[in-house]
């Protein structure tokens, strides 16, 4: 099953293993009332004779972990493409730059079908403290980033160069094979 996930447009395609769509149907909904879409596919699959159903899709913005969510409250299992594969093999594809949502989701289908996909990490208390710290990371590396390069340019104020040492264009670096 791949999902193309949009903010209230939601475009959800059953697929077999050879990629051939077995429904398609699009919801207009939030992500968080996409349960009655996995329920939908879950019972075109079990018409079709298939055990589960795995729910793939693009791990982009916050709506991916709402559909993991609940599809892991419905134990089915849950994958993502990275969107560069996705863009590489829809430009392969039919040589475009078209995003179409129809297509998106098929394409995400035929990339879970081929197992062009991964298991994304659970969330757990590590995952949650180590969001909460980036902010405070970025704002350390935004303050001592300047201060190092500071230290580099230290003599500039002078009007010399301190680092790296300036060397006049006709003759090599020293230690080429090309110095004298």
């Amino acid at each position: 099953m791949g999902i193309d996930l949009g903010d209230r447009k939601q475009m959800v395609v059953v697929c077999d293993h050879d990629s051939r769509v077995l429904a398609r149907r699009t919801f207009r909904c939030k992500a968080w009332d996409l349960g009655s879409a996995l329920d939908w596919a879950a019972g075109h699959a079990a018409r079709y004779g298939f055990a589960g159903v795995t729910v793939g899709c693009e791990p982009t913005g916050h709506r991916w972990r709402i559909l993991g969510q609940l599809a892991a409250d419905r134990g089915m299992s849950f994958v993502c493409v990275q969107p560069t594969i996705s863009s590489w093999a829809r430009k392969s594809e039919d040589l475009t730059f078209d995003k179409a949502d129809d297509k998106d989701a098929v394409l995400i289908a035929r990339l879970v079908g081929q197992l062009r996909c991964y298991l994304p990490e659970p969330v757990d208390e590590t995952w949650g403290r180590l969001r909460h710290l980036a902010p405070a990371a970025n704002n350390f590396s935004r303050s001592t980033w300047p201060a190092c390069s500071s230290c580099v340019t230290c003599s500039s104020a002078s009007g010399q160069r301190c680092w790296p040492p300036r060397r006049s264009r006709s003759s090599p670096p020293p230690g080429s094979p090309l110095s004298p």
